[in-house]
């Protein structure tokens, strides 16, 4: 039963590598608070209904 179970397992299967390469780490990167209110949209024009139903800037 082992040489039967051991050759359906070696069928169409590669055994997976360990690359050569190391993992470079990824220096976590600085926002600026500017950066960040302009992410969240905090600087953006906003609109609301004026008369008639049509959008105005306010």
């Amino acid at each position: 039963m082992k040489s039967k179970k051991n050759a359906t397992l070696s069928i169409g299967f590669k055994e997976k590598q360990q690359s050569s390469r190391k993992s470079i780490d990824k220096k976590p990167q600085k926002l600026t608070e500017r950066d960040w209110e302009n992410l969240m949209g905090v600087n953006r024009p906003t609109y609301k209904r004026g008369r008639g139903g049509a959008f105005r800037q306010q």
